[in-house]
């Protein structure tokens, strides 16, 4: 995966990842975005806008699923 940041534009600087996000196999998350809470981020989606929590992305463009539990069974041995 790609966590990058863009150094001008609407979105300058770098996202924000918050608790229990898992992220996949070549997804791509770039700017000043906020990555919510419980959100499942499928691989080889492109991110570059916010998320809510309990959300699952996907595709490119991303799209947006609201799921609660979105990282059920993804996400093992929290503290």
């Amino acid at each position: 995966m790609t966590v990058g940041a863009e150094n001008r534009g609407k979105r300058k600087g770098a996202p924000t990842i918050s608790d229990n996000v898992w992220i996949g196999t070549n997804a791509v998350i770039v700017g000043n975005v906020k990555i919510g809470t419980d959100v499942l981020i499928a691989p080889l989606t492109f991110v570059n806008f916010d998320v809510p929590d309990h959300s699952v992305v996907v595709g490119n463009p991303a799209k947006i699923i609201k799921k609660e539990n979105a990282t059920e069974g993804y996400i093992e041995n929290l503290v």
